[in-house]
């Protein structure tokens, strides 16, 4: 591994994205069940832990290194 410090830290914003994002998609299935007309309003929380993910697996890209 080049970089594993930055690896780790990588695999922990993978980690914290997913759960953010489930958090979310526990939140709409409560909405679901509550007030269906407002399940999609928590949408920018899912890409928002997406996102986090998504930077997460590129920081663990760039400290592994080469393939």
């Amino acid at each position: 591994m080049k970089n594993p410090d930055l690896f780790i830290k990588g695999m922990e914003k993978v980690y914290g994205g997913l759960m953010i994002t489930m958090a979310g998609v526990a939140l709409m299935l409560i909405l679901y069940f509550h007030d269906p007309e407002n399940v999609l309003p928590p949408t920018w929380i899912l890409f928002i832990g997406l996102g986090l993910a998504g930077w997460g697996e590129w920081q663990k890209y760039k400290g592994k290194g080469s393939l």
